[in-house]
């Protein structure tokens, strides 16, 4: 994984929570996709934005008395996660594992009746609080990470500019996802990243970037001929706008990394890490 650009702390835009090791196997091999977070009074602020109160969520038994919290806002989850949340840190023992939080759901659970301050909760189905469920959708990012250049040419691929520009429209959480066929798959697994490049026209250059969700996998070829190929399953985020032209366009890649052949290639190509670090570095800089 490319490290952090040097103005951001990752204690700022990640928590680390304590698993079992057999979870951090799981999160790395796809058997664990989502992390439901034991939040309470000593680690509410960094997860969630408050105006005032506490969160109760996912826990064993009902509270006996709880100081303040939010009514149960007709079922529509009444704190904002901030902003700055990108990532989650499963730690157990003296192995952990980064992953990157790529969607947020939440969904109300067990309601009851707040009183006063310091006085037992009844629980109550019509009741103006509630014990919350957030749930984080993470995929794992290791350090040795490979890097894949994914090319894109509108006027040729099934993905079409229109097809791109609801894609954009329709982010969640300033992501959107899709796959892709990827050519040099042997060695690609779930959490590799990616550049996407756009080729074929006067926008030429990097429109997104983002990290693989699947290992590879086989299906019908999209251009429709008789043969198979190989996709993965892509989370995009950092997408240019449709209508603009890349800052990191394709005449500045050519400068900057002669060694590859930008101009002409497969969709899928593993990338050596000296241009994944020059490839990175001028990513930061647009």
């Amino acid at each position: 994984m490319k490290q952090q650009k040097d103005d951001i702390n990752i204690n700022d835009v990640c928590i680390t929570l304590e698993v079992e090791s057999e979870v951090i196997e799981k999160v790395n091999k796809g058997e664990i996709t989502n992390i439901t977070l034991d939040i309470t009074e000593h680690n509410q602020n960094l997860v969630l934005e408050t105006v005032e109160g506490h969160l109760i969520l996912v826990i064993d038994k009902k509270p006996i008395a709880y100081r303040s919290c939010y009514l149960y806002n007709d079922g529509v989850f009444p704190y904002a996660i901030k902003g700055s949340l990108d990532y989650l840190v499963l730690s157990a023992g003296e192995e952990s594992c980064l992953t990157r939080i790529i969607d947020v759901n939440t969904e109300p659970g067990i309601r009851f009746r707040f009183q006063e301050a310091d006085k037992s909760i009844v629980e109550d189905p019509e009741g103006d609080c509630c014990i919350w469920k957030v749930d984080f959708e993470v995929v794992p990012m290791s350090m040795d990470a490979r890097t894949y250049l994914m090319r894109w040419n509108p006027s040729i691929s099934s993905f079409t500019e229109k097809d791109y520009e609801e894609c954009f429209e329709n982010m969640v959480h300033g992501m959107f996802r899709m796959n892709w066929s990827i050519s040099e798959w042997q060695e690609a697994r779930r959490g590799d990243s990616f550049y996407m490049l756009r080729s074929g026209d006067d926008k030429a250059g990097i429109v997104f970037q983002g990290q693989f969700l699947s290992d590879p996998y086989t299906g019908d070829d999209w251009a429709g001929s008789n043969k198979r190929r190989c996709y993965v399953d892509m989370v995009c985020m950092n997408a240019i706008e449709p209508k603009d032209t890349p800052l990191l366009s394709l005449k500045k890649l050519q400068k900057v990394i002669p060694e590859i052949d930008w101009a002409k290639g497969h969709s899928g190509e593993l990338l050596s890490e000296e241009v994944v670090e020059k490839l990175g570095d001028l990513w930061d800089g647009v």
